[in-house]
């Protein structure tokens, strides 16, 4: 049978289906951010205000405070009793079923009242930092997939065959990409369901596109250097304690310009300032042209120097 691109991916995806590894990348992701969004939820300082729906309010409630519309006066009151901060508003006056902490009471008045309210240290702002992080952690996992995917070809010693198949070179690989690329896609968008980001479909497209550009670019990077899944774990985990987690978030979280100049070095970080960008609905295009040009570059070097890898068509004078 002839080998074309899609029977190729086919093979990827089955063998990714069986994988038990790809299962926990793509649970992982999931998990955290049902974590993250419920943490959020219920240990918010700031209250959360429930109003009937289609009911004019007597003042305007400030944009960072979260709002739950519910048809009647009994759905507010099941909205209230909910374990986390929810506060109602009707008629000028509060529903509450007393446990909540006096500090966001106090907060639901001044809202009532029209006055300014100040953020605690659980502000909206850090949310939105956890949750554009843990939306990060459904890219980190592209460049380990696609790297464990070449390794497992080698260690199967089906490398060689391929080499030897009617097949462009370059087809086993994207087809590679292809299946990583759709499992990514997957943890992305049930991510951004359960961290709430708000759809914007340009810098979403913007980002999904960096990310996984920038996710081929490391895994073919490591695969220079990795042929086994020994070597290939040596290098992941520095790299990814290192490169991928510690200094994008220490960078994101920290006010201090130290820790952000060096994280200015990282272009990981650069992606995650774009994903925070969906809830600051502040797009730095300097970011978007560094992360696209590095990656074109780098993309450039690795397609001229892959026949040099472990898995690559070797050139003969």
């Amino acid at each position: 049978m002839k080998n074309t691109f899609f029977t190729f991916m086919l093979k990827d995806l089955l063998l990714a289906r069986r994988n038990i590894l790809i299962w926990l990348i793509i649970a992982f992701p999931i998990f955290t951010a049902f974590g993250a969004s419920g943490i959020t939820e219920t240990y918010s300082d700031m209250p959360k205000i429930v109003v009937l729906k289609d009911t004019k309010q007597p003042v305007t409630i400030p944009a960072e405070i979260m709002v739950y519309e519910v048809s009647s006066y009994e759905d507010m009151k099941t909205k209230v009793r909910d374990l986390d901060t929810k506060i109602g508003f009707m008629n000028g006056k509060l529903i509450t079923d007393g446990r909540e902490s006096p500090e966001s009471v106090k907060k639901a008045a001044a809202i009532l009242d029209g006055k300014p309210i100040e953020a605690g240290k659980l502000s909206p702002t850090l949310f939105n930092k956890v949750y554009a992080f843990n939306l990060y952690g459904s890219f980190l996992f592209f460049g380990m997939i696609l790297l464990f995917s070449l390794v497992e070809e080698r260690k199967n010693k089906t490398i060689d065959l391929q080499h030897v198949q009617p097949a462009h070179p370059a087809i086993p690989v994207l087809a590679k990409l292809t299946v990583a690329s759709i499992i990514t896609l997957v943890d992305f968008v049930v991510c951004s369901f359960i961290l709430n980001v708000p759809f914007n479909i340009v810098p979403i497209l913007f980002i999904i596109i960096i990310g996984i550009l920038l996710g081929t670019v490391l895994g073919l990077s490591m695969a220079f250097y990795a042929s086994t899944e020994t070597q290939a774990l040596a290098i992941l985990k520095p790299i990814t304690f290192v490169f991928l987690i510690s200094i994008p978030g220490l960078g994101l979280f920290l006010e201090s310009d130290i820790v952000r100049i060096i994280a200015m070095f990282n272009p990981f970080y650069w992606f995650l300032q774009l994903i925070y960008s969906l809830y600051t609905n502040d797009l730095d295009l300097s970011y978007l042209y560094l992360s696209f040009t590095l990656c074109i570059i780098a993309l450039l070097f690795i397609i001229v120097n892959w026949h040099r890898t472990p898995y690559g068509r070797k050139k003969f004078n």
